[in-house]
């Protein structure tokens, strides 16, 4: 569930304050995998949780 909610946040389909807070960690550390490997920027994930990278 974690990874639809990513693929969600990064499509723009859906909000941060939409996303279930059981499923926030995991997804926090799966956008910062994206982050690594060149799949999102810095800017993309404050834009999708808020916080700083």
């Amino acid at each position: 569930m974690a990874k639809i909610w990513k693929n969600r946040l990064e499509a723009g389909t859906q909000k941060w304050s939409e996303c279930p807070e059981k499923y926030r960690a995991e997804v926090k550390k799966l956008l910062r995998k994206d982050v690594r490997d060149g799949k999102i920027s810095k800017k993309e994930y404050k834009e999708i949780t808020g916080e700083t990278y």
